[in-house]
């Protein structure tokens, strides 16, 4: 008789992100400020990032795409492109360092990512990539939402993984940190 064996694969604790948050909105409103393309536009994003463009098709299998203005601030992102002050236009660069060596203290940042599973307003699954100068996509995550109905409040689990390395989910925890702060600033405004 063969002997059976029960493999268990786990992420590794140190590149997962879990943040959970409670919102003093109703589910629905919660989840559709995460699935509207003008409700995103409003609030994605840590301070000082505006929100240049946001497309979104949420179901299984549409896709989202979101590019922000940013200080530039962690110049190993090789998808950071420098803006001109004067036009607004980004300048693309060939690399991180390049970025790091310019002057110019704007960049843009570009989003992007397939809807996994969708189930409103209780779950959201989707891949979360940056991309690089010529449009691909770089380290790609998952990320689970689930909106859970406290009495009329609404508590959010963010899982994301499995990021690159720990400095990547650092800067991904200030950054949703940040983000969830506009969004329950935006939802105070909405309600």
């Amino acid at each position: 008789m063969a002997a059976r064996s029960n493999v268990v694969v786990t992420e590794p604790a140190d590149r997962v992100l879990v943040i959970t948050r409670m919102f003093d909105a109703p589910r629905e409103l919660v989840f559709e400020a995460f699935t509207d393309p003008a409700r995103l536009k409003s609030w994605w994003g840590p301070r000082g990032c505006t929100v240049i463009s946001c497309e979104a098709d949420p179901r299984a299998g549409g896709t989202w795409r979101i590019t922000m203005r940013s200080p530039r601030v962690l110049p190993q992102f090789v998808h950071r492109h420098p803006i001109n002050p004067e036009t607004g236009l980004s300048h693309p660069r060939q690399s991180g360092a390049e970025v790091a060596a310019s002057d110019h203290s704007w960049i843009v940042e570009r989003q992007r990512g397939v809807y996994q599973e969708v189930v409103k307003p209780q779950r959201l699954v989707f891949t979360y990539a940056f991309e690089d100068d010529a449009g691909r996509s770089l380290h790609q995550t998952v990320v689970t939402l689930t909106f859970a109905d406290e009495g009329g409040r609404t508590k959010l689990t963010l899982h994301q993984a499995i990021f690159e390395n720990v400095p990547a989910r650092d800067d991904h925890v200030r950054g949703w940190t940040e983000a969830l702060e506009h969004l329950a600033e935006h939802l105070t405004r909405t309600i």
